[in-house]
């Protein structure tokens, strides 16, 4: 008997439908996270039915996200166009599962400018090549969603191992990347991480995204690996303040980010 095909990212892509700024999307159970969709499916599915709603638009450049409440494996995405300026147009999507507004997504959008100035100022770390990396997890283990993706640990601890350092630099990408715009895939790919506080539990225990902001600095072109660093700045009182920053194969940075994420430890 042959294993049931995952639907990829691409596939659900492609699967959207609708019109008039409401898009109707089916998340499959193998991109789940508990009883709710993984946050960076949902996010980049928002993103998609953006582009299909608004096809002008022009580079993303920020994006924010709340997370409401558990999204279920049909969603629908309103996408409604709150500025369209120049050179930025700002854009709110509510991503509608079971009546309910389940996550709600701002993406700002800017043409270039000419500009003057330009630097890259914080130097990228010096870490093995994902081929010389143990991976992050099995993902045979991790949760439901996890096991479309390929990570490697670059350094830091593993997962629930105990340590003092709330830190990880990982390698990233979807394991079947292939069929999906590099900016639908770079979404969905930077939010695939355990958070970092993750690294200094004893056993494992449930955690959960409540917002998170992502800027970039420039799209990636390519699927390839991304590499990763996530720090959990402060936790307490059941919460983790956590910066990420994410950096291509070559090391030129691609985005910053930061959660804010739920410890239920």
């Amino acid at each position: 008997m042959s294993e049931e095909k995952v639907p990829s990212l691409g596939d659900m892509v492609r699967d959207l439908s609708g019109q008039d700024g409401r898009i109707a999307a089916h998340i499959s159970p193998h991109w789940m996270q508990g009883r709710t969709a993984f946050g960076g499916i949902t996010a980049s599915l928002a993103l998609a039915a953006t582009r299909l709603a608004q096809p002008d638009l022009p580079a993303l450049r920020s994006m924010q996200v709340s997370f409401l409440r558990p999204i279920a494996e049909d969603v629908t995405f309103e996408v409604d166009l709150i500025r369209q300026g120049r050179t930025s147009s700002f854009v709110q999507v509510d991503c509608v599962s079971g009546g309910k507004v389940g996550a709600r997504c701002t993406f700002v959008f800017g043409a270039a400018r000419e500009s003057a100035y330009a630097h890259d100022y914080i130097a990228p770390q010096t870490v093995p090549l994902p081929d010389d990396c143990p991976d992050l997890v099995r993902r045979s283990s991790g949760p439901s969603f996890f096991r479309n993706f390929e990570a490697k640990l670059a350094d830091g601890a593993q997962l629930a191992s105990g340590s003092d350092r709330p830190e990880m630099v990982v390698w990233t990408r979807l394991a079947a990347r292939d069929d999906v715009d590099p900016e639908i895939a770079f979404i969905c790919n930077a939010d695939n991480l355990p958070p970092a506080a993750m690294a200094t539990f004893t056993k494992g225990a449930p955690v959960s995204s409540v917002t998170w902001a992502l800027d970039v600095a420039r799209m990636p072109q390519d699927n390839d690996w991304q590499l990763t660093r996530t720090t959990s700045k402060h936790a307490a009182d059941g919460y983790s303040v956590q910066d990420m920053e994410i950096r291509a194969l070559d090391g030129q940075l691609l985005a910053s980010a930061q959660q804010m994420v739920a410890l239920f430890a």
